[in-house]
């Protein structure tokens, strides 16, 4: 079972322009973008693949380390998200193909050097995506991806101790309060992508696994603020309309210690083909 927002959402022009303007204004695609390029030795690249590449961030942060000449060629399904990044990005090198990450391989005419997934490899049939991947790569190519906390099993990250309730803690709160919520047990999580999992799965496909590391992102509460602004990540689920979700949020974040960081825990992946 997938998580709804992996399957819904995100083929709409206002998510896209709202994540796009997120990765604009805050540091947390650039950074995480940086760190992926750094391990998919792209300096000498000639072609690389923006794998679920969204509205361009990693693509366009990529393009500050290949050499002139090289090509990215970004794959996406929602044409809404893709059709921001043209204009949020508009690189002649960077080309835009409107695809499922499963069928990477049907799109990729001449072997890539590089294969990059920015936060997002958890949303798709991952064995399906490793085979399409490996078929894409020429040998020696790099895969490099990353997998949130949650979906690789990892146990929450805090940089200290929290000196109150969440702001999703408070989402609800305020919903249950304001407009009588009645919070209902979430739904069961995948199974999650642990290390062990991805290892084998990248096996199965014909990866070499050169590393996987545990990294921690830390932000603040107006970038987690800003980050649940974005439709397909509003909150509390429901019979909301997204005014009134942020209706919420806005009261929830009034009620917050603003001063505190937002720590997140990720799993980063480095393979070779």
């Amino acid at each position: 079972m997938q998580p709804p927002d992996a399957v819904a959402g995100w083929d709409d022009d206002q998510n896209a322009e709202l994540y796009a303007r997120f990765t604009r204004d805050y540091p947390f695609y650039a950074r995480t973008s940086r760190d992926l390029a750094a391990r998919a030795s792209l300096p000498e690249a000639q072609l690389v693949v923006d794998l679920c590449g969204g509205t361009g961030i990693t693509a366009a942060i990529m393009l500050e380390t290949l050499p002139p000449g090289a090509r990215i060629v970004s794959i996406d399904a929602a044409k809404a998200m893709q059709a921001a990044g043209r204009r949020v990005h508009p690189d002649p090198r960077i080309s835009w193909i409107v695809a499922r990450a499963e069928d990477t391989a049907l799109h990729i005419r001449e072997p890539a050097d590089a294969v990059v997934c920015n936060s997002a490899i958890w949303k798709t049939n991952t064995p399906a995506v490793f085979a399409a991947v490996k078929q894409a790569l020429r040998p020696g190519g790099r895969f490099v991806f990353n997998i949130g906390g949650s979906f690789a099993g990892l146990p929450p990250a805090h940089s200290e101790p929290r000196s109150g309730p969440s702001l999703n803690e408070l989402i609800i709160a305020v919903a249950a309060a304001e407009y009588g919520y009645p919070p209902t047990p979430h739904p069961r999580p995948p199974a999650p992508l642990t290390a062990d999992i991805v290892r084998a799965q990248l096996g199965a496909a014909g990866f070499s696994v050169l590393d996987t590391e545990t990294v921690t992102h830390i932000g603040t509460l107006q970038e987690k603020r800003a980050w649940l602004s974005i439709p397909v990540f509003a909150r509390p689920p429901g019979q909301f309309t997204y005014e009134q979700r942020m209706e919420i949020l806005e009261r929830a974040y009034a009620q917050s210690d603003v001063s505190q960081p937002v720590t997140t825990a990720w799993l980063v992946v480095t393979a070779e083909a």
